[in-house]
């Protein structure tokens, strides 16, 4: 299937790398996530998204505020000879992220955590599981 939920440690230049078969494309882009995470989307996806926010009407003070918040926050990504990629430092900020991240792969793009703040949200959520399943009538 491909998902994944790993811990990986930053190098001193806020770099880490993802298996190599989650690396293609070789372009992604970064931005904030919801509930206090990191998003990271291949190139696809990120083009997809750009088609359904685009129409989005600016006038509408919450659309406003979203995109203004959405594009402030992302920066493109192009992984190293190494494949490593660069988490910049104002997105680690705003996620607490310190030296070590979580990654889950959501479908076909990523979310990326600080490990204690996820571990906060699963206990947060985990007994719900079973109701958002529920409401979304799709198991």
């Amino acid at each position: 299937m491909g998902y994944i939920k790993a811990i990986y440690k930053l190098d001193e230049k806020n770099r880490f790398s993802l298996p190599k078969k989650f690396l293609s494309p070789k372009k992604f882009f970064i931005t904030l996530g919801l509930d206090g995470c990191i998003s990271l989307y291949p190139k696809e996806v990120w083009d997809e998204i750009q088609k359904k926010i685009s129409p989005l009407n600016y006038g509408k003070e919450n659309n406003r505020k979203f995109l203004r918040l959405f594009y402030a926050y992302s920066n493109e990504l192009i992984p190293d000879s190494h494949n490593r990629l660069t988490i910049p430092e104002y997105l680690k900020k705003e996620a607490g992220i310190k030296n070590k991240i979580l990654i889950i792969k959501i479908g076909n793009w990523y979310e990326i955590w600080n490990p204690e703040k996820f571990k906060k949200f699963e206990k947060q959520n985990k007994k719900s599981f079973s109701t958002y399943a529920e409401n979304l009538n799709i198991l």
